[in-house]
């Protein structure tokens, strides 16, 4: 069972790291949003990019949500005997920061099903519509990474303490951590950025720690 949930949590860690590195090629890369400026620039940005934006969020928020439950799980596992307690505290912060990246993209699949067809007909209400569903969502998580600072910088610590974690992987996490906290301060938010990319090189790294600490099975000679 424990060499299951190490299994469990590196391939948890992966998707997410995959998750980052797709979401990051597809804004950067891919979808270009130059010349959509506004409320209503923003609907017809959803409008024209409406299929390639749902496939987005369901990576990004869904899919990464459910990995990341695994991975919070899978985290607990290894340095709750220890610290029980601490560790509790800080599946918790884990597994809500999972819930609201899930939550986060539902409001807004929802909210482009329900936007793009009123676009036709109210334009001006569709983008009064919108500007409150981005507000919800970035309440959420979509605009700051408090819950995510918490878990990352909680369990890199906690797991260093039990010799659980390289201690370079974990000071990265701790790191990590204090970014994404510091991005419930307005005028810090721009840092969220700087928190998904250091993510996919800490996520990669659990992946291959954990993933490591499962026995691979013996060859059998014929």
């Amino acid at each position: 069972m424990t060499h299951d949930l190490d299994r469990a949590g590196g391939i948890a860690a992966a998707i997410m790291a995959a998750s980052y590195i797709f979401g990051f090629a597809l804004f950067i890369g891919v979808i270009d949003g130059t010349g959509y400026a506004g409320p209503a620039g923003n609907i017809a940005f959803i409008t024209d990019n409406q299929s390639v934006l749902s496939i987005a969020m369901l990576v990004l928020y869904p899919m990464a949500g459910c990995a990341l439950v695994a991975l919070v799980i899978a985290m607990h596992r290894r340095a709750s005997v220890e610290i029980e307690g601490w560790m509790q505290i800080t599946t918790t912060f884990g597994l809500m920061w999972a819930a609201i990246v899930i939550a986060s993209g539902m409001i807004s699949l929802a909210g482009m099903h329900a936007i793009v067809p009123l676009a036709t007909e109210f334009p001006d209400e569709a983008a009064s519509a919108w500007v409150a569903i981005s507000l919800v969502q970035d309440a959420l998580g979509g605009g700051n990474e408090l819950l995510g600072g918490i878990w990352m910088a909680m369990v890199s610590g906690l797991a260093m303490r039990t010799d659980q974690m390289p201690k370079l992987l974990a000071w990265l996490g701790i790191a990590l951590g204090l970014v994404g906290i510091a991005t419930i301060i307005p005028s810090l938010g721009d840092l969220v950025d700087v928190f998904g990319l250091g993510q996919i090189i800490w996520y990669l790294w659990v992946a291959v720690m954990l993933l490591r600490s499962v026995p691979q099975p013996k060859s059998v000679d014929s």
